[in-house]
């Protein structure tokens, strides 16, 4: 198992597709290896078989829910020290109070601005989290797919309508 302190590897469990893509587009844009799991039980694997510099996990997931997933993965060597944060929409004391029983470093609510996980990374590890030196970013900007150009001669209703056709298909 690698031991190396500079390694740029995240875990994420999030049982929610949508979000490990969301916090996979946002950590690698700040220069993380993100591995995805859906459950607390995968976390914990990849937690044994890799040394992850972060790890996120969602509060409710099947399986394993994430406060139980970071009690065992905190037990494991080389992450007493390493940083735990729990994404959840119950952001309330009670969640909170469980959390930090269970060794959380950090609670992030759920809905979340990327800015807001950017800041919650840089501040959990450190402002040199990209190597550049930036201090923080001014927003984050997400990467916009080019829209299709309506076919040559076709009604600007009938683009549209093949656009959206095109976003049901994927």
């Amino acid at each position: 198992m690698p031991n190396d302190a500079s390694t740029k590897d995240v875990i994420v469990a999030d049982n929610d597709r949508i979000i490990r893509d969301i916090l996979r587009a946002v950590l690698e844009d700040e220069g993380f290896t993100v591995l995805q799991v859906t459950d607390g039980y995968a976390a914990i694997d990849y937690a044994t078989r890799t040394r992850a510099r972060l790890v996120m996990l969602d509060f409710k997931m099947p399986g394993l829910d994430g406060i139980s997933a970071c009690a065992e993965i905190r037990q494991l060597p080389n992450y007493a020290d390493t940083p735990l944060v729990i994404l959840t929409a119950f952001d309330d004391a009670e969640t909170r109070a469980a959390a930090s029983q269970a060794g959380v470093t950090a609670v992030l609510g759920k809905p979340f601005r990327p800015i807001d996980l950017i800041r919650c990374v840089r501040t959990l590890l450190g402002s040199a989290t990209t190597g550049d030196g930036a201090a923080e970013p001014v927003a984050h900007v997400w990467k916009r797919r080019q829209e299709p150009r309506p076919l040559f001669g076709e009604a600007p209703k009938l683009a549209e309508g093949r656009r959206v056709l095109n976003i049901c298909r994927r």
